[in-house]
């Protein structure tokens, strides 16, 4: 048996019926019974584990911190002193039994706990790292059970290290107050020890934590409602049931008297930076922060805002492909450094407002046509239409009047052309309330190269004008000299029914069920395309893609350079009399007998939308690819407008015309049709909006006037 010694000489041990252990118990038996599963009895089978040194005093001799070489009066407690539950806790002193050491008169309980816990904390020199050889300097170290020693140093310790599942930690080192120096930093954890944390952290967790609570506490106090039961226990540092409040939740009204900081950012910016700053808002932000101050106001006045707002918000298209250029008539002016952008911005507001009511359209009919009119085009300068009377006729939009007739001799040199039986002229336009304003007396013109039929179709720009007839024949004129004839285009062997040009070519079709291309500088013909079983009846041409809708129910798309059909929509049950191509290429647009107006996916072929649209033939369809509105006109005598993008009816015109309805097209301001009864409708949803000439393009002088015609 070996006795444990210090450096005063051998070191007595307690008797074997007060002991938990035995003398021969090696320092690294295990301080805690329960870790082993065995009982305090068996402790002495146990192999020995080893021990580390503490890291942070690992050159100090460990004798030097024995606490029985200070020879305390008592390291014993007596039985009668502690309470029951540390009865089995058993120390040995160097020179004395704890059964004959009797409490000093006077120490408490208390005093006592406080000193064994002391010489406890030196006994017990546990490292946290590496295991290292036991060290046998002072022989078998003396170990207590668990369950006192626990209870102990929960009543008396200083810290109370815990392994990170909670529980006590096998390895426990007891570091003494006086003799500890913390790391600066973490250090990890080894094997079964947990890692050290230094003193001085958790400061951003225990703020966090505190302003937590607080919030808690806030909320709990004068908003209740808005927090749910379960809020009370969320970890809210982890993140771990957190339950996101809504934006009007957050949104506590702040106390009456608290301080709100109020910063004029703008009388502190330059006038440059204010006026792009507030460049950035749209009409109804800019109406509201006009209202905060004099000088805010102010700055919203400046026409750069403006200006910058209705080219970001009025220039927007459905199927063109770009935004709308200034001054090409469509509802956005030039660009001139005297426009008055807040003005104009006004007037396009209330137009649209009045698109979108239907209401306010100011209506009212042309007078002059001697038959049906089948055909016509228009722009913010002037209506050009072709009729039945074989006639094509030039109408000043702005004043309502006639300006030229052009036709054969035998027709327009006869009087009743001009004027009446009465003698009163018989171009006029006529007003709701039936009144008859602007007459007008126009030039008459004809030239050797005419036709002698219906005009059944024209187009024109700003160079040239083509007319198809039911001769065969298209003739081309040029605007620019007077709508004077330029060439005839002949190959039909039927009626021209329909035609497109662009800058390269011009495509007619006939009944005689073909289509042509000719060259547009020259008039000859290039091909013709040959696919339809029936009369071609309209033809659209967009870029080298042509758009063809026939009797035989189905619509065709070509391609003008191989003259071979790409596409073939079907779905139409009886012979189709319109269609139209969106300018962006992307939409087909259908119509005829059957009263379905269909849209199609160009690219597919899929019909993406059926409209049932009217209650007879639809005989006229025109796509606004700028506002994405599809106008239609019917033999049932109704115009209507539909939603492209939902198939939406937007409004009704009914029995407008007083029988069938041949054409109807539309800008951004006017609904323009034709029909059976000689009239042609003007629907002016700008008509007595204030300023709304300022949305005109720069007004072009009339050519028929420079050529003397008028």
């Amino acid at each position: 048996m070996v006795t444990p010694t210090t450096s005063r000489g051998p070191l007595q041990t307690s008797s074997a019926s007060s002991m938990a252990h035995t003398p021969s118990a090696p320092w690294s038996t295990s301080l805690h019974s329960h870790d082993t599963g065995m009982e305090p009895g068996d402790q002495h089978e146990s192999p020995a584990r080893p021990t580390t040194a503490n890291p942070f005093r690992r050159n100090s001799s460990i004798s030097s911190s024995l606490p029985w070489r200070r020879q305390p009066k008592s390291l014993f407690l007596a039985d009668h002193d502690i309470p029951h539950g540390l009865s089995e806790l058993t120390l040995e002193d160097g020179h004395q039994e704890a059964s004959n050491e009797s409490p000093k008169s006077g120490d408490s309980l208390k005093g006592r706990i406080r000193r064994a816990s002391v010489s406890l904390k030196g006994i017990v020199r546990r490292d946290r790292r590496g295991s290292e050889p036991a060290t046998s300097d002072h022989g078998a170290r003396p170990a207590t059970s668990h369950s006192a020693w626990h209870r102990l140093r929960q009543a008396a310790s200083f810290r109370h290290p815990r392994t990170s599942y909670g529980g006590p930690s096998h390895l426990q080192t007891i570091y003494s107050p006086a003799e500890t120096e913390f790391p600066a930093l973490p250090v990890p954890g080894h094997g079964l020890a947990p890692p050290i944390i230094p003193r001085h952290t958790g400061a951003a967790a225990k703020a966090a934590a505190a302003m937590q609570n607080e919030y808690l506490s806030y909320y709990a106090r004068y908003h209740p409602e808005l927090l749910a039961a379960e809020e009370y226990q969320n970890d809210r540092e982890s993140g771990i049931g957190i339950t996101l409040a809504s934006a009007s939740q957050l949104d506590v009204p702040m106390e009456q008297g608290a301080p709100i900081t109020r910063v004029d950012f703008i009388a502190l910016l330059p006038a440059e930076l204010a006026v792009q700053i507030m460049s950035n808002l749209d009409a109804h932000q800019l109406a509201t922060v006009s209202r905060v101050c004099k000088l805010w106001y102010l700055v919203v006045q400046d026409q750069h805002i403006w200006r910058q707002s209705f080219l970001r918000e009025k220039t927007h298209t459905f199927a063109t492909g770009l935004p709308i250029q200034p001054g090409t008539g469509a509802g956005v002016p030039s660009l001139r450094t005297d426009n008055d952008w807040l003005k104009i911005y006004r007037a396009r507001e209330e137009l649209d407002k009045r698109w979108k009511l239907g209401r306010q359209a100011r209506a009212v009919y042309l007078n002059g046509h001697m038959d049906s009119i089948y055909c016509l085009q228009f722009d913010e300068n002037k209506i050009i239409t072709g009729s039945r009377d074989k006639t094509i006729r030039i109408w000043d939009m702005r004043s309502l009047q006639c300006c030229l007739v052009i036709g054969p001799p035998e027709v327009v040199n006869d009087n009743y052309i001009l004027f009446d039986p009465s003698g009163h002229p018989t171009h006029y336009a006529l007003s709701p309330d039936t009144q008859s304003i602007n007459p007008s007396v126009p030039v008459t013109v004809s030239f050797p190269i005419h036709h002698k039929a219906s005009i059944l179709c024209l187009q024109y720009d700003d160079e040239i004008l083509v007319t198809g007839s039911s001769d065969t024949t298209c003739i081309v004129y040029n605007v620019r000299s007077g709508y004077r004839p330029v060439r005839r285009l002949r190959f039909h062997t039927a009626a021209v029914l329909d035609l497109a040009f662009d800058s390269k070519h011009i495509v007619t079709c006939s009944k005689d069920v073909s289509i042509c291309v000719w060259d547009r500088a020259t008039g000859a013909l290039i091909k013709q395309m040959k696919g339809h079983t029936g009369p071609v009846n309209a033809i659209q041409l967009r870029g080298n893609s042509v758009v063809s809708c026939s009797g035989d129910f189905t619509v065709k798309l070509w391609n003008l350079d191989s003259g071979k059909t790409v596409r073939e929509f079907t779905g139409h049950t009886k012979g189709l009399a319109c269609s139209q191509f969106s300018e962006d290429g992307r939409y087909v647009a259908s119509a005829g007998s059957d009263k379905v107006i269909r849209i199609w996916d160009a690219n597919t072929g899929e019909c993406i939308r059926e409209i049932q649209a009217h209650e007879s033939l639809v005989r006229s369809l025109h796509i606004d690819s700028i506002s994405g509105r599809l106008v239609s006109g019917s033999y049932d005598t109704d115009i209507k407008v539909f939603d492209m993008e939902t198939g939406d009816q937007l409004l009704d015109f009914p029995g407008w015309h007083a029988s069938w309805v041949l054409s109807a097209k539309s800008d951004y301001r006017r609904i323009v049709s034709t029909g059976q009864d000689a009239k042609i409708l003007v629907m002016d949803f700008g008509a007595d909006v204030p300023n709304i000439s300022m949305l005109e393009s720069a007004r072009k002088r009339e050519v028929a006037c420079h050529a003397g015609f008028i």
